[in-house]
């Protein structure tokens, strides 16, 4: 079975790429699984190469395997989610970033007349469609300590100590008052916050 494609997106900021050494972090781990034999592969060098706008905010979207197979640069503005549907998932595996989307595709599709979705499995609180999960229970910001893929922006989160990994249930939900969606495009105050009683499905 031939290795799939991964992905990488990347937020480009007046030409500057912020997290790139947590992006590499998970490109390294992503390799060693899929592409252990093939050469180096370093983000810094991968990018300085490329045409980059030096004005503006941007979404780098690179295409990778053993080596860069395609990228592309498009103007990224944050959308508005004020809802979630669950939807459970408990035979889905994105432990990386693959370039085909087709599963999550497939369930952001179930998501009826909500904006995005809350993914399960196996009853514990994942992620949304494209973007990890931070729950306020007044006091402080948890994360679920088993996502479907460890983002870039969580990951220097819960380094910064914003962030709590904490296992969530889908029946601990009502006890937290709002969920935030973290991704690398968006800073931390960025991200949609949704209050909890906008979650369907619970």
């Amino acid at each position: 079975m031939s290795s799939p494609k991964l992905l990488e997106s990347i937020r480009l900021v007046d030409g500057e790429l912020p997290l790139l050494d947590y992006h590499q972090r998970r490109v390294d781990r992503s390799r060693r699984t899929y592409y252990p034999k093939g050469p180096a592969f370093r983000l810094a060098a991968v990018t300085n190469e490329l045409s980059l706008p030096t004005v503006g905010e941007y979404k780098l979207r690179l295409v990778y395997g053993a080596e860069l197979l395609s990228w592309e640069v498009q103007p990224y503005s944050i959308r508005a989610v004020s809802s979630l549907q669950v939807v459970h998932a408990d035979d889905l595996c994105y432990g990386k970033k693959y370039a085909d989307r087709t599963a999550i595709n497939g369930l952001y599709n179930r998501r009826g007349g909500c904006d995005d979705i809350l993914i399960v499995q196996r009853n514990h609180v994942t992620d949304a469609s494209y973007a990890n999960l931070a729950l306020f229970d007044g006091s402080h910001w948890y994360t679920p300590a088993w996502p479907l893929l460890r983002g870039t922006r969580r990951e220097f989160l819960i380094k910064q100590k914003v962030l709590r990994p904490s296992v969530i249930r889908l029946r601990d939900i009502p006890h937290f008052q709002s969920i935030r969606l973290v991704n690398s495009m968006m800073e931390w105050d960025d991200g949609p916050t949704i209050r909890t009683e906008a979650v369907l499905g619970l």
